[in-house]
């Protein structure tokens, strides 16, 4: 028999409904969890003060929710970009500082223009962009938008206070993201212009709509989860819920990567935000393009689940949603290294499992060959042996 609280958050997981509240828009981030689901998730298998972990936080979701549910709470993730999303969208803001970012997006909404010059930060961003055989028209829109994304960093250089700056850098690049990401065709310049002021403002009103607690715990660290039994928090407490979406096994999910004007992969965002570009583009879904049985992504899942053991009690529930192409190879594999890793299955339904269709999924799963449609993610509930 189904316990009452896996039957709400069945009910939850399956929840088609646009992300909306608090942070959750800052930032849309590949594969991201829906809030929806998170919250029942936590809610109805932890209690206030509880530890929840989520290893693979991306663009942190389980974090927010977790801190408006009042549990303590670690965010991992190995990609920086996750990390900084995560710590922008729970770094709370004073009145004053909003007010203050409210106004300087206003401000550089009014400078920036059509005709601003090219510089090195531009030359750089093209050369990582592939415009290859675009129309003209969607060319001058590109290189325009990106001389404006140059003059917007530079002016950021004159603000001192590193969670404001932080904060400007995140709206950059969700008004870079929703312009140019899997856009076609790529968006007008004017239309970047103008979400500099509107992002500004919806995010503001996000940010003091958030009702964390600012002497509630939470870590978010930039690493592996391979090591996550040796972080101190999790040393001294064990988990109460580990709730995470780990990446998908053969799907590549470009966690690394911007798509534009559809499969054009770039780099982009790392260099908007000052970070090194990542010589293997592949190593956010612990694979390699080349090597089809998969063994680099397992092995090293096989490394993290071992640590989660670790760190793990009886009491402990490991909560996720995976999608897979392969039920009979991948599927199994995938619950087979569970079960050596320490962890036991619960099964949350009587004859097979509870299946989720993921609305807007990229082309990335769209077009993955396989028996199993990977617009669909499986939820996966397992304790310790």
């Amino acid at each position: 028999m189904i316990k009452k609280s896996f039957k709400k958050i069945i009910t939850a997981a399956k929840d088609q409904s646009r992300v909306r509240g608090y942070t959750h828009r800052f930032y849309t981030y590949p594969a991201g969890f829906s809030p929806v689901f998170v919250e029942a998730a936590i809610n109805s298998l932890s209690k206030k003060k509880d530890l929840v972990l989520d290893p693979f936080m991306g663009g942190g979701t389980t974090v927010v929710e977790a801190l408006i549910a009042k549990r303590k709470v670690i965010g991992i993730d190995l990609n920086p970009i996750a990390f900084f999303v995560s710590k922008v969208k729970t770094t709370k803001l004073s009145k004053k500082q909003l007010d203050d970012i409210e106004e300087w997006a206003e401000k550089m909404t009014n400078k920036i223009h059509y005709k601003l010059k090219a510089d090195i930060f531009t030359k750089k961003a093209l050369k990582l962009i592939n415009f290859k055989a675009l129309g003209r028209r969607e060319i001058l829109n590109l290189k325009r938008i990106i001389k404006s994304a140059s003059f917007y960093l530079k002016n950021l250089k004159k603000i001192k206070n590193k969670k404001k700056k932080d904060f400007l850098k995140l709206l950059l690049l969700r008004c870079l993201h929703s312009t140019l990401h899997d856009k076609r065709p790529i968006a007008d310049f004017d239309v970047f212009r103008r979400k500099i002021r509107s992002n500004s403002l919806d995010m503001s009103q996000g940010m003091q709509d958030y009702p964390i607690n600012s002497k509630l715990k939470f870590r978010l660290y930039n690493k592996s989860a391979s090591s996550c039994d040796k972080i101190k928090e999790l040393k001294t407490k064990k988990v109460k819920l580990i709730l995470t979406s780990p990446p998908y096994p053969g799907i590549n999910i470009p966690y690394a990567r911007w798509q534009i004007h559809g499969r054009r992969n770039t780099t982009l965002p790392y260099l908007v935000l000052g970070f090194d570009i990542p010589e293997n583009k592949s190593i956010f879904n612990f694979q390699n393009p080349s090597n089809e049985n998969l063994n680099i992504y397992f092995d090293t899942m096989k490394r993290i689940f071992t640590s989660l053991r670790k760190i793990s009690s009886k009491k402990t529930i490991l909560l996720q949603l995976v999608a897979f192409n392969n039920e009979k190879g991948v599927f199994k594999k995938y619950l087979k290294t569970m079960n050596e890793c320490g962890f036991k299955e619960i099964k949350l339904k009587q004859n097979g499992h509870v299946w989720r269709k993921v609305p807007s999924r990229s082309w990335q799963a769209r077009y993955v060959k396989g028996d199993i449609p990977t617009a669909n993610e499986v939820l996966l509930a397992h304790k310790i042996i």
